[in-house]
């Protein structure tokens, strides 16, 4: 290698060619599958990955190819596998099954998406769960790639009409019966193949049941079910013990369907009833049981992340805890084990080190990276320096944070604050930040501030729910002495201050540009400009409820109080507005909204909506057009000496 390739800056594709091992299942024999996932996609096609098999001393083998997604890959007891796909309609994806080495059988088809699959213990059967469109699914909120021509039916809806759906598929028969219980919805469904089923269920249909779910037993064959436990805040990550006597489940306050964190409950099957046996637990992300009496658990830890054991009897061991990302999805943190936790997987990530499959060695107790999927991205590449940041709120409560700065450069720097979406996400040691990407942002001579302001995952309870029913007030106060912070230690020039955000970073933005002048440039992605219209076409109107109350049309109450676009007379900062024409979550009506009262006040700004994109824009080529944008947007007020011309905008 030369020593001009070992000291090579990130580009915009090396950080859209990352691809992510993921979905880890570990087989009967040990044997470890997994699905590859790509960050990008090209035009007209879903975000691609395949499946891929772990070799005994390194390397892997793709078990399945194509430009389509191949995903959720699960074990059979007989070796076979199941796993989604959306090979026959992108974005729409249904059941197959494969032997090893094999093709891909279609197991069952159905007019809407299955998003979970589980095997009977004979292997004769698959358990389904499907998810109607508007359902609040787990593809943020994107809708199916039908082909390069717009439909020309009218799309019709009418209340009820998004329903999640428990499914039983004879694989020899070809026979699929629903036997979910009717009238009510199904979130998450764990199975010992055999009577014992769990689920997490809510009355009705709708994206907002997830707010309001409950844990049931379920009986198949009558489709009924009997209510075990009812929480007080959001349920998620059910995971049945192997003896089928007790459920495990994590509550905890979440504003997203897929990015709880809290404390494990453990709920008696037959009786009902919960208890938590480990105080102080609170952050966790993801359980997996070892054996009938222990499970391991893996959590956040700061802007850091943590695993260890927890026994039934309340003890626990804390078995690794580092600056580092361990999880294969980062809403959240979550390991894979098997042989009674001696065998733990998980997908491992830090800053300036790529996304790896890798396996705890619990005689060192670290973790051994297994793959190298993304060798070449990182090899020689020199990263952004980043360091962690506490300071004390204005309440006296302490936010952590996290910044970046060009490497080995001193400052003051021109300023970028990028708010996490969520509330109830946080930034951690991810390899490259998203929302939008504070690498490259930093590569190019800005220090990026990544606040965690109350609301934010990581902390505990109180932490997480400090948020309800102030969003966009201390919150918003934490954020901004962060700032603060920066420029007493001579990080930020506070004449050169941006701020942007996506979902509800994207809200914080908007808020941020209505309540003061202290910021030169800002870029607000996915936004929330009126809560009033947000809580009327949203797919998370309970989000609502939960964060501001459900007095939506009182005209002189919060809904208005805290909504951007009914303070944008008092804006001064020049705002890009980017948005996803299909996004479900935030609907492009609230850019649209935030963009006209903008621009009613004479203050520069533009609005860039990308056709085909949900909440977040997978295509490569619209992913990367943001990129250039946020960062040409912020040149042209922060540094117009560099504004002619982006430094990654090749």
């Amino acid at each position: 290698m030369t020593s001009e390739a070992k000291t090579r800056r990130p580009t915009i594709d090396d950080l859209l060619d990352v691809r992510t091992p993921a979905d880890v299942a570990i087989g009967p024999d040990g044997t470890v599958v997994f699905a590859l996932h790509a960050t990008v996609s090209e035009r007209g096609v879903s975000l691609p990955s395949d499946l891929w098999l772990l070799g005994a001393v390194g390397g892997s083998t793709r078990l399945t190819d194509g430009d389509w997604s191949d995903r959720s890959p699960v074990w059979a007891p007989d070796g076979r596998l199941g796993f989604l796909s959306d090979r026959l309609l992108r974005g729409h994806h249904l059941p197959y099954t494969m032997a090893v080495g094999g093709e891909p059988q279609l197991a069952a088809t159905f007019r809407v998406a299955a998003e979970q699959l589980l095997w009977s213990a004979d292997a004769s059967r698959l358990l389904v769960l499907v998810a109607d469109p508007w359902s609040y699914g787990s593809d943020w909120s994107a809708v199916a790639v039908t082909g390069s021509e717009p439909d020309p039916d009218p799309i019709v809806r009418r209340p009820g009409d998004a329903w999640r759906r428990l499914f039983l598929v004879d694989l020899a028969s070809g026979e699929v019966d629903e036997v979910g219980p009717p009238g009510r919805s199904v979130w998450e469904v764990a199975w010992d193949g055999h009577a014992n089923v769990v689920a997490l269920t809510s009355e009705g249909s709708g994206g907002s049941g997830w707010y309001r779910c409950t844990l049931a037993r379920l009986d198949l064959g009558s489709r009924s079910a009997v209510t075990l436990y009812e929480p007080t805040w959001q349920l998620e990550g059910l995971a049945l013990a192997p003896d089928g006597r007790h459920a495990a489940i994590v509550e905890g306050y979440s504003s997203d369907h897929g990015m709880l964190s809290g404390s494990v409950k453990i709920v008696d099957v037959g009786a009902g009833g919960a208890v938590d046996p480990w105080a102080g637990l609170e952050t966790v992300g993801l359980v997996e049981w070892c054996d009938p009496s222990t499970l391991w658990y893996t959590r956040y830890d700061g802007t850091g992340t943590a695993c260890g054991r927890v026994m039934l009897d309340g003890s626990r061991e804390q078995l690794w805890a580092g600056a580092q990302f361990i999880g294969g999805d980062i809403t959240k943190p979550a390991c894979v084990v098997a042989d009674g936790g001696e065998v733990v997987y998980t997908t491992h990530q830090a800053h300036g080190i790529a996304p790896e499959l890798a396996r705890f060695d619990h005689a060192t107790r670290g973790w051994q990276r297994l793959t190298s999927f993304n060798e070449a991205i990182v090899d020689g590449t020199v990263f952004p320096d980043v360091r962690s940041l506490s300071w004390i709120a204005t309440d006296g409560l302490r936010i952590d944070g996290l910044v970046l700065t060009p490497r080995g450069a001193t400052g003051p720097f021109p300023l970028l604050t990028l708010v996490h979406g969520g509330p109830s996400w946080c930034w951690n040691a991810y390899f490259s930040d998203p929302e939008p990407n504070a690498t490259l942002l930093a590569d190019a001579g800005y220090a990026v501030l990544l606040p965690n302001p109350r609301g934010s995952n990581g902390r505990d309870h109180v932490f997480a729910r400090a948020v309800i029913d102030d969003p966009g007030g201390k919150d918003f106060a934490d954020v901004m002495a962060g700032i603060d912070l920066c420029v007493e230690r001579g990080i930020a020039d506070p004449d050169r201050l941006g701020i942007s955000g996506l979902s509800y970073g994207g809200y914080m933005t908007a808020w941020a540009v209505t309540q003061t002048d202290r910021f030169a440039a800002a870029v607000a992605n996915s936004v929330i400009a009126d809560w009033v219209s947000f809580h009327l076409t949203a797919d998370i109107a309970a989000f609502d409820d939960f964060i501001i109350g459900d007095a939506w049309a009182d005209p002189s109450g919060p809904y208005v109080r805290w909504s951007p676009v009914y303070h944008a007379a008092a804006c001064t900062t020049p705002t890009l507005i980017i948005q996803g024409a299909m996004d479900r979550c935030t609907p492009v009506g609230q850019a649209e909204e935030l963009f006209a009262a903008i621009a009613r006040t004479g203050v520069d700004t533009e609005l860039v909506v990308y056709p085909r994109e949900g909440h977040v824009p997978f295509e490569r080529a619209h992913a990367r057009d943001a990129i250039v944008r946020t960062q040409a947007w912020f040149d042209r007020y922060l540094k117009p000496e560099a504004s002619e011309g982006s430094d990654h905008a090749d």
